[in-house]
């Protein structure tokens, strides 16, 4: 008995070792493929925020990525951050864009972990539109200055805090004259 107990195990050793081995084959395959569907993803954004968009530059400041997008003059049109939000359901992926002037024109979320019907109102034009047209200089404050939704408090209260931080990284380090 005690020997088909080990020879069980051992079974399961081997099956769960084959598994393991076949998923990290599949991810090293599968894991290029969309991290180069999300770059497209992002540079159709990027075009959609700044049609007139001939060039842009990455930077990363505090371990996230900003796109300096000039056009074809070489003036710079604005700035997209590819940045993330502390939300209820995790991390909130998504795209911040900044005109030359300091203004919100747009906001992507890429990726999300919130509630269904509560949590993803982040993703609507009603929350979105609470900080279109503000400028990094203006004072971006949960439950303040932007109003958070009843019931998505810490989605939207994150978002909110998270796009302060971006617009002062944004204006400190990109549109400081």
């Amino acid at each position: 008995m005690r020997e088909s107990g080990l020879r069980m195990a051992l079974t399961l050793l081997i099956i769960g070792a084959i598994c393991g081995g076949l998923l990290s084959v599949v991810n090293g395959v599968t894991a290029p493929v969309i991290e180069e569907r999300a770059m497209e993803d992002f540079l159709t954004a990027m075009k959609g925020f700044f049609p007139e968009v001939a060039d842009y530059e990455a930077n990363e400041v505090e371990n996230e990525v900003f796109y300096s997008c000039v056009d074809d003059s070489g003036e710079l049109i604005g700035i997209v951050g590819q940045v993330k939000a502390n939300g209820y359901g995790g991390a909130i992926s998504y795209d911040l864009a900044v005109n030359a002037a300091g203004d919100i024109i747009g906001i992507r979320i890429s990726s999300h972990g919130e509630t269904p019907g509560i949590g993803d109102v982040i993703t609507t034009d009603e929350f979105q539109d609470r900080v279109i047209g503000l400028n990094y200089a203006d004072p971006i404050s949960a439950g303040v200055d932007v109003d958070t939704v009843s019931g998505a408090s810490i989605s939207t209260g994150g978002m909110i805090n998270s796009i302060r931080r971006v617009m002062t990284i944004i204006g400190d380090n990109f549109l400081a004259n």
